[in-house]
């Protein structure tokens, strides 16, 4: 493009230099010099136009931790494939690739101290607010009223969800989240158990895998802790009115309380006695790989994690056909929307507000977010998305878990989206301690407090 951009100004300089030429010189008839006038000036306009129309696509930045192993990986490159096929030459994504959520979260940090955030990035454990606070974020609110067919798509619940206190929207998800927990069929069956209905026969189950020869739990106590968190959550979320209505508060200020205690004290003794040896310090990969190796009998996980158990690189051989999805004790279910993708051009020029905002509608699309269910196991934002009988019956756990959750009693957040990401931070530090009896349930409680107040 820069070669025939080169080849046009030539063309025009050289045009013009002969142009004068000829004004200068006298011409030996008139015919020729009306000849010679009428070919330079169509010649020139030809080559002026070719100038104006040829221009280098907008560049926009975009950095993402959805990579290599990760659940998403494939509906990712798929979705950014897609966007630059149909954006060719007049938009370009350059991308920063990172290895880990824990990675991506600390650069965006960095980054954000700096007022440096890509254009678009993930909202996740405290961006969005770094990205508010330093000015880069944009209210998107507006641009989704003006467009009918993107807010239908993305829907209103996925909207309010998202709405600061003064009504104005910093961010937006391409999914919404559905999740329980996932078991090998196999080790309950030879164990003698099914899914649990409370929180006592969930610490039987376990005591009695373990007895029978299987590690119950894939935990991790590394990056967020997600998968002990998703458990914390439950445990929380299902205490009654008052543990549900916590795991529903956004930033809570103090964890000190009863419900928050009795998850602690729990999952101290599922640290101790019902994980794997390397739980400790573990990160999601480890986590992940225990279940799908058949390591561990139970992963509390969301529905983006089916398509790994068919995948042979990823799982044993058939694993699909040996796992279930069940609610947790207490009917509860992990139900709310991501906090989602965040616009950082406040202050950059036109074009590339407008172009991140046509990467950031193409995210968040029908388009996408087809891409992401059928590739990442992503639930839609809006039934405008619809999911199919023939996608349910391909994947029959998903399925399972749609219907699962219009049984759940208990529906709350996780703590990866409600809380400071100072306390997100904070439970990787604790955990081990926990486990290792340095600390009480009590003691970190407090501690997650004092995290909290860190924001005050």
């Amino acid at each position: 493009m820069k070669i025939k951009l080169r080849k046009a100004l030539a063309l025009l300089v050289t045009l013009t230099l002969a142009a004068s030429a000829t004004a200068c010189s006298k011409p030996s008839t008139q015919t020729k010099d009306s000849e010679v006038s009428s070919v330079s000036e169509d010649q020139a306009s030809d080559a002026a136009e070719e100038v104006k129309e040829i221009k280098e696509p907008v560049e926009i930045s975009y950095a993402t931790f959805m990579v290599g192993a990760h659940a998403s990986a494939a509906a990712e490159k798929e979705v950014i494939d897609a966007f630059n096929q149909e954006y060719e030459g007049k938009i370009k994504v350059v991308i920063e690739e990172l290895p880990s959520d824990d990675a991506y979260v600390n650069k965006m940090k960095t980054l954000a101290a700096s007022k440096s955030l890509p254009d678009v990035v993930m909202g996740k454990n405290g961006i969005r607010e770094l990205a508010i606070a330093n000015g880069q974020a944009v209210d998107i609110l507006p641009f989704l009223t003006a467009d009918a067919d993107w807010s239908a798509y993305v829907g209103e619940g996925a909207i309010d969800y998202n709405k600061t206190d003064d009504g104005k929207l910093y961010s937006i998800a391409n999914q919404q989240q559905l999740i329980g927990y996932f078991y090998n069929k196999d080790m309950f069956e030879k164990t003698g158990i099914t899914p649990a209905k409370t929180w006592d026969e969930f610490m039987s189950n376990n005591e009695k895998l373990k007895a029978a020869g299987f590690t119950p739990l894939a935990l991790m106590t590394g990056e967020n802790a997600w998968t002990t968190n998703l458990w914390l959550a439950a445990m929380i979320g299902t205490d009654g009115e008052t543990g549900k209505e916590f795991m529903n508060t956004t930033y809570p200020d103090t964890y000190n309380n009863t419900s928050v205690v009795n998850g602690l004290t729990m999952l101290q003794k599922c640290l101790q006695d019902y994980t794997t040896p390397d739980a400790i310090g573990a990160i999601y990969a480890n986590a992940a790989n225990n279940f799908l190796q058949e390591n561990t009998a139970i992963i509390a996980n969301g529905p983006w994690m089916c398509p790994d158990f068919s995948d042979v690189t990823k799982a044993k051989e058939g694993l699909q056909d040996r796992v279930g999805v069940a609610l947790y004790p207490n009917n509860g279910i992990i139900a709310q929307y991501e906090v989602g993708y965040v616009l950082c051009t406040n202050g950059k020029s036109q074009e590339e507000q407008d172009a991140a905002l046509e990467f950031l509608k193409f995210k968040t699309n029908k388009f996408a977010q087809g891409v992401f269910l059928e590739k990442a196991g992503a639930l839609p934002l809006t039934p405008n998305v619809p999911i199919s009988d023939e996608y349910k019956a391909a994947n029959p756990i998903v399925a399972d878990l749609i219907k699962l959750s219009g049984e759940a009693e208990y529906s709350f957040g996780n703590i990866d989206n409600n809380a400071y990401s100072s306390v997100v931070a904070e439970f990787s530090i604790r955990y081990p301690e926990l486990a290792f009896n340095d600390i009480t349930a009590e003691d970190m409680a407090t501690s997650l407090t004092k995290a909290a107040e860190l924001n005050k």
